[in-house]
C-alpha cells in the first residue's frame, strides 16, 4: 500500500517541555491508523501538529508527498486533511443541514460566511450536504436543531462536517468521547464504510474500538512511540502493557 500521510521527526517543544518527540509515522492509504496512550502520551499535541493546530518545532509533515509542515490550518482541508475533535464544536442554535452547509461554504475563499443567502439558494451545497446526510445516516435529522440532538448524533455529525471538505485524510479526536454503549456501533459502521473512500488516523481511549477498526496501531509514550504495528501485534507488547500500568488492551 502506498503511504499518504507521514511524519519525519516530529518533535513538539513548549519551552522547556517536549511534548512529541521524533515521531515518525507512516499512514497506508485506505486504512484506519488509531494513535493510542496513556493519559499525557503527547497524542493530542501530535495531532495537532497534523492538523496545523499547532506549529512544530521541528520535523515534517508530509501529505501525498507534498510537505504541508507550515501550511495554514485552515487550508489543511482544501489540501486534503480534515478533522473532528475531542470536543463537539458544532452550531447548537442551528440545524444539522445548516452546519453542514456552512462547512461546505467555508471551502470557498471569500464565500465562507453568506449568510445572507438562503440554504435553497445554494444548490451545489445542498447537494453536497444531502449525500452526507445520507452517508452519516443523518437525513432524518436534517431540520433538526443541534442542541436536539443525542451526544451520540451530534458525534456523528462531527464527522460530517469534517467530510464536506472530501478529505483524503481524516483526522477524528476521540470520536466515541461521552458516546453511549448503544451509541457506539454505528460510529463502528461508519468508520468501516468511510475506510473505503479515505484513509483515516484517529485517536480513541476505546481501545474495543481500536481493536475492531483498525488495520494498524502507533502507541506513544511520553511523547515518544514506544510501539506499532496491528492491534494484536500492539496488544502483545510488553512496552505497551507496562505503559497502561498493566490495562486489558
Amino acid at each position: 500500500m502506498s503511504t499518504v500521510l507521514q511524519t519525519k521527526l516530529l518533535t513538539k517543544r513548549y519551552g522547556d517541555f517536549v511534548a512529541n518527540t521524533d515521531i515518525n509515522l507512516s499512514v497506508a492509504k485506505g486504512t484506519i491508523h488509531g494513535v493510542i496512550g496513556p493519559n499525557g502520551a503527547g497524542k493530542t499535541t501530535f495531532f495537532n501538529c497534523l492538523a496545523g493546530t499547532v506549529p512544530t518545532t521541528s520535523g515534517q509533515v508530509l501529505l501525498e508527498g507534498r510537505d504541508i509542515t507550515t501550511l495554514a490550518q485552515h487550508k489543511r482541508p482544501l489540501a486534503g486533511l480534515s478533522r473532528s475533535f475531542q470536543v463537539t464544536s458544532l452550531f447548537s442554535d442551528l440545524s444539522v443541514f445548516e452546519n453542514l452547509r456552512l462547512a461546505h461554504q467555508a471551502l470557498s475563499p471569500g464565500k465562507g460566511f453568506v449568510f445572507w443567502h438562503a440554504a435553497h439558494e445554494t444548490g451545489s451545497t445542498a447537494e453536497a450536504v444531502d449525500m452526507v446526510l445520507a452517508r452519516t445516516s443523518l437525513i432524518g435529522e436534517r431540520d433538526t436543531l443541534v442542541s436536539e440532538l443525542s451526544h451520540g448524533q451530534q458525534r456523528v455529525l462531527e464527522v460530517g462536517v469534517a467530510l464536506m471538505s472530501k478529505p483524503r485524510v481524516l483526522l477524528l479526536d476521540e470520536p466515541t468521547s461521552g458516546m453511549g454503549i448503544d451509541d457506539i456501533p454505528q460510529m463502528i459502521t461508519l468508520l468501516s464504510d468511510l475506510k473505503k473512500e479515505c484513509t483515516i488516523v484517529l485517536i480513541e481511549h476505546n481501545v474495543g474500538l481500536v481493536t475492531e477498526v483498525c488495520d494498524a496501531v502507533t502507541v506513544l509514550q511520553g511523547g515518544k512511540v514506544i510501539s506499532e504495528g496491528t492491534p494484536h501485534e500492539v496488544s502483545n507488547d510488553e512496552k505497551v502493557k507496562i505503559a497502561y500500568l498493566g490495562e486489558d488492551l
